[in-house]
């Protein structure tokens, strides 16, 4: 019996079991785009997905001198997974910008969907946080390689969400996400901005 790499059970542990994966093309000496899909985790009715081998590759951020390896997440309530093509159009393409730059998201940061794979039609960012609607220990692992993995969260904001993080800053933005409290795995909820 071979055991669960490290990385997958620490996904599992809060995501749920991993139901499907999906692979894409393999590029020669970059990882192949994985992604799993994961249900009955910690938060009921939410199926998340997240990247698997993204954290191979070293990768960089314009305001740090380091390198840091990461796997990325983004989940919804959507047990039916009427959401899921969205979140693989998403992933895939946060994969290929990755690779094709070297560069990583971190807290704070904001990325701009092409149209064909905005989630949810409304929803054409996606701002980088924390994981916060798990335990602390979530946010990273060391894996067998002994690299510490970050678990970024990859949430779904509206173009006047983005404009607010523009103008006011991601700490302003994330204090007004703890003030209103809105349902950030919620599809059809309001924007805060």
């Amino acid at each position: 019996m071979t055991s669960v790499p490290v990385l997958i059970d620490h996904l599992e542990r809060r995501l749920g079991r991993m139901t499907n994966s999906w692979r894409g093309d393999s590029r020669p000496g970059l990882p192949t785009f994985n992604v799993g899909g994961f249900a009955d985790g910690v938060i009921a009715d939410t199926t998340s997905y997240a990247t698997l081998g993204l954290s191979k590759l070293p990768l960089h951020h314009p305001s740090h001198d380091r390198h840091f390896f990461v796997e990325l997440i983004a989940a919804a309530h959507d047990p039916a997974g009427a959401f899921r093509d969205s979140f693989l159009g998403a992933l895939e393409f946060m994969w290929t910008r990755s690779l094709n730059s070297r560069e990583v998201v971190l807290r704070g940061d904001v990325v701009s969907l092409p149209s064909e794979v905005m989630v949810a039609s409304r929803f054409s960012f996606l701002y980088a946080a924390l994981p916060v609607y798990y335990d602390d220990a979530f946010k990273s692992v060391v894996v067998e390689s002994g690299d510490e993995v970050a678990v970024v969260w990859l949430v779904p904001i509206t173009s006047s969400e983005a404009k607010f993080v523009a103008e006011r800053g991601w700490k302003e933005f994330e204090q007004e996400l703890v003030k209103i409290d809105p349902d950030l795995l919620d599809m059809s909820r309001q924007a805060i901005a």
